[in-house]
């Protein structure tokens, strides 16, 4: 395969991918983050986030006004939740996955 022929086989979904932030492996792997792990999960959507843990998606709404970073965690989400989605750098669920409605609304913004 050429140079050229490789490129006409990226597709912008694949570039896409590359524009959100993630965490560098030395990060990942450094005593600060293995030791505060409290759980795993699935990617629900590529990209990584930081932010204070918020419960409601008023709070993630109102603490996303006064500037500050939130993620919004939920057992798992529905269409009330969406102003605090939005408003939420990142968003973990309990339940669902990578076909969740979280999961899913999250890669389309």
């Amino acid at each position: 395969c050429t140079t050229s022929e490789a490129l006409l086989r990226v597709e912008p979904a694949h570039v896409e991918q590359l524009l959100h932030p993630t965490f560098s492996p030395e990060a990942l792997n450094s005593e600060t983050y293995t030791k505060g792990v409290v759980a795993k999960g699935l990617p629900g959507s590529p990209g990584a986030a930081v932010g204070k843990l918020v419960f409601s998606p008023k709070q993630a709404e109102e603490m996303k006004d006064k500037g500050e970073s939130v993620i919004l965690a939920r057992e798992t989400t529905s269409p009330e939740d969406v102003g605090g989605m939005w408003a939420a750098s990142g968003i973990l669920t309990a339940r669902g996955g990578m076909t969740s409605h979280a999961a899913v609304v999250a890669r389309g913004w």
